[in-house]
Formats: structure tokens, C-alpha cells, sequence
């Protein structure tokens, strides 16, 4: 009896604090629109860093390319 009784308090405790996997976390996008702080011909590269949340400062090479030559996949 005591060692059931010890099974569920155990798996009580586990599921109470346990980290569920169902619970979202909020990310922040490479696409999000920032306003270009720098005089680019073709515009400033829109990659964004995932540690700090700030817009790559280079220029983009090419007209209708996104993103600067570091940063093209």
C-alpha cells in the first residue's frame, strides 16, 4: 500500500512541475519590418540577430535581393 501510495505522489509531483511542451513561446520573425536607418542604394539587409532583436546595418548588393551578402542562404 505504501509503495503505491509513494507512485502517485511521485507522478503527482512530476506532472505539477513538470515543463509542459504544449506551451507556446512568442519568436520574433528574420522578415520583421524595421525602418532603415542608413542611405543604401538598394535598400538595408533585412535579417534580424535572434540575441539582441536589431536589424543587420549592411547595404544590399543587388536590386530585389532581402538580405546582404553575409546573410544570403
Amino acid at each position: 500500500m505504501k509503495s503505491k501510495l509513494l507512485v502517485v505522489f511521485g507522478l503527482a509531483v512530476t506532472v505539477l512541475f513538470a515543463n509542459p511542451s504544449y506551451v507556446s513561446t512568442t519568436s520574433t520573425t528574420n522578415l520583421a519590418l524595421v525602418e532603415t536607418s542608413q542611405n543604401c542604394h538598394y535598400g538595408q539587409c533585412k535579417a534580424i540577430a535572434k540575441s539582441t532583436g536589431k536589424q543587420c546595418k549592411h547595404c544590399i548588393s543587388n536590386a530585389g535581393d532581402l538580405y546582404c551578402w553575409q546573410h544570403k542562404r
